[in-house]
């Protein structure tokens, strides 16, 4: 079951970074909306240009005639998770503007992507380094989550850092 959803998240993934203006339909899932909601059974999901245009019951949601359609019976859908207690502090990131799209890109899918985190909360990193990440993820050169942040630590008199 958990290779199964791992695929799943995956494909979506691969399927929302390919930028063409197609529509995708996952159809016949468990559908888990939040925490304390019940969950949508046999649940449909319609995506458009890599954007959730549609959530609900399969027999409501209206999947576009030219859409691509993933059976995904026996599969379940979760929200994209939250890692609220972050630094962009790891060699790759503190040098962004020195850093390939590449090397970026990796290092953002070892800490995060990876594990299904979607958002997180940057609680203090160089300002400036995660501003321009977070505008390098928004303008759609490389792939990440979407950051929040503090910004800058506090330091303590001698340079010693206070987290």
């Amino acid at each position: 079951m958990r290779i199964r959803v791992i695929f799943l998240l995956i494909l979506l993934c691969v399927m929302s970074s390919l930028g063409s203006a197609t529509d995708l339909a996952l159809v016949g899932a468990k559908i888990y909306t939040a925490p304390l909601e019940p969950p949508i059974e046999n649940g449909s999901i319609v995506l458009h240009d890599g954007k959730i245009a549609a959530v609900g019951p399969t027999k409501t949601v209206k999947i576009p005639r030219h859409a691509d359609v993933i059976d995904c019976k026996g599969l379940f859908v979760t929200a994209g998770f939250w890692n609220s207690h972050v630094h962009i502090l790891p060699p790759p990131l503190l040098q962004a503007e020195n850093s390939s799209a590449e090397q970026i890109d990796m290092q953002l899918q070892e800490m995060f992507t990876k594990w299904g985190f979607t958002t997180v909360f940057d609680l203090a990193s160089v300002l400036q380094n995660t501003t321009l990440i977070r505008r390098r993820i928004e303008s759609g050169e490389i792939h990440g989550p979407r950051i929040f942040t503090v910004g800058e630590p506090f330091w303590e008199k001698g340079g010693r850092l206070f987290i």
